[in-house]
């Protein structure tokens, strides 16, 4: 079975993928800033603990936990936050660049060590939005962040010709991220969140668990179905049946 690393493995969709990897009978390395006991007890996982905000002390621990992998399967980068919900009048400037530190720069130092020491890396997954395309009002610092990591993707392709890359859209995941949409008061001028508020609970809003289930057998399917470097979405053809 593959070797993976997953970036964002303490919760949500990042943990969810990196279960269902080990229950297909794959080694995971993994990270996050918070430790997820529980995929810990499986001697197949493989754990740093990091802040993708530090470049230079990630970037080093990255290429420790990585020291014996001289080839890399699949990297399924999934660590990201989502900003406060609401114009982009109305969204701090220092909020925007934390988000896009996040969202975007942390994955730039996470795909540079993947290639540091010659390592072989046959797939690279970024996982991005829906919104990063839609454009929908509210979204603000998360859409222009997750539609930068496109293009990031995109260019990481066109240099890294070996590697497969995609920008990846998982759908609507029922995370803590999609608590915190639900959790904003209601407002006329973002119809999104009451779309949103409509699907918890529904099929149209599956569990981490369930998603991550998809999203693997998806992620093999891309290197044939989409050309390196493009946006997919998994409720969209190609990926959509």
């Amino acid at each position: 079975m593959k070797t993976i690393f997953i970036t964002g493995v303490s919760s949500g969709i990042g943990h969810a993928m990196a279960a269902e990897a080990l229950r297909r009978g794959a080694t995971v390395y993994g990270v996050s800033r918070r430790s997820p006991d529980d995929l810990l007890a499986n001697d197949r996982f493989h754990f740093e603990s990091i802040d993708l905000t530090d470049h230079d002390a990630a970037a080093k621990k990255i290429r420790e936990l990585l020291a014996d992998i001289d080839h890399l399967p699949l990297a399924i980068l999934n660590a990201g936050i989502l900003s406060s919900f609401g114009d982009m009048t109305e969204t701090p400037l220092d909020e925007l660049r934390g988000v896009m530190e996040v969202n975007v720069w942390a994955n730039k130092t996470v795909i540079d060590a993947l290639f540091m020491d010659g390592r072989r890396v046959d797939q690279i997954v970024t996982i991005s939005s829906g919104a990063s395309v839609n454009g929908h009002r509210g979204w603000n610092g998360y859409s222009v962040s997750k539609a930068a990591l496109n293009m990031l993707t995109m260019l990481y392709a066109r240099e890294q010709e070996a590697t497969h890359f995609c920008a990846l859209a998982p759908g609507i995941v029922d995370t803590y991220m999609q608590q915190q949409v639900a959790e904003e008061p209601e407002d006329e001028r973002f119809p999104a969140l009451a779309r949103l508020r409509s699907k918890r609970g529904t099929d149209e809003m599956p569990t981490p668990e369930q998603a991550a289930v998809n999203l693997l057998d998806q992620i093999d399917r891309l290197p044939e179905l989409v050309e390196s470097g493009d946006f997919a979405d998994v409720r969209k053809p190609p990926l959509a049946e």
